[in-house]
């Protein structure tokens, strides 16, 4: 093959590559988050850098069902709760999926999943989600943590 046909494909690879990846436009940046809910105080903490900065935060539930399952001779409780969380740099909205399992005197733990449905202020225009875990002993007052990606749509 003669060099100038070489370089020639080469120089049409090279612009087909170009084109895909300008036709393909930016790249959204994930951010990683973490949300730590306590009895006392709550707040949203960026893990690594972007547009989402620290806020202290105001989590409600509402709008969810619950349903009994046994797996593997476990009993479960799985519930979908929509979680608010209001802060001073907006509203995030998000749904969870999560699964608690009783434990012995009182205790229950939980895992799951959370997905970002809607937002205000600073977390307008998000989406992401992660997974979740959750203690709640039997005098209540538990600690969950939940850890995931935001990024704007």
């Amino acid at each position: 093959m003669s060099s100038k046909l070489i370089a020639a494909a080469a120089l049409v690879a090279t612009a087909a590559t170009l084109a895909t990846v300008a036709a393909a436009g930016p790249v959204a940046a994930r951010q990683r988050v973490a949300i730590q809910l306590t009895e006392h105080s709550s707040v949203l903490t960026p893990l690594t850098a972007g547009a989402i900065k620290p806020d202290s935060v105001v989590p409600t539930f509402c709008c969810w069902s619950t349903r009994h399952i046994m797996r593997d001779g476990q009993a479960i409780d799985i519930e979908n709760p929509q979680m608010t969380l209001t802060g001073k740099r907006g509203t995030l909205v998000v749904r969870n999926r999560i699964e608690w399992v009783d434990l012995p005197d009182g205790w229950a733990v939980m895992t799951g999943t959370w997905r970002v449905i809607n937002g205000t202020g600073a977390y307008a225009g998000l989406s992401g989600g992660g997974r979740g875990a959750a203690v709640l002993p039997a005098n209540g007052g538990g600690k969950s943590r939940f850890e995931g990606f935001l990024t704007a749509k």
